[in-house]
């Protein structure tokens, strides 16, 4: 799980890691059949740091929510 710090940052961030979560949403949602997949503004920040620092593979599992809906949860 990610450390949490608060911190405040420009609004357009928000936007990025929302951006950053629906394409990476949309990749998984269509490989495990799923219509809903929620990615947290926390795994987000996660994804676009390992990016940055080179990291091409994510270990992440799918918490299934409901039949067609989940959450994307980073393993560590």
């Amino acid at each position: 799980m990610a450390k949490n710090v608060q911190v405040k940052v420009d609004p357009t961030l928000i936007d990025v890691f929302g951006r950053v979560g629906r394409s990476f949403a949309e990749k998984i949602k269509k490989e495990y059949n799923l219509k809903e997949l929620f990615v947290p503004n926390t795994l987000a920040s996660q994804i676009i740091a390992g990016q940055y620092n080179g990291k091409k593979n994510f270990n992440f599992r799918v918490r299934k929510t409901g039949i067609n809906k989940g959450i994307l949860e980073i393993i560590n």
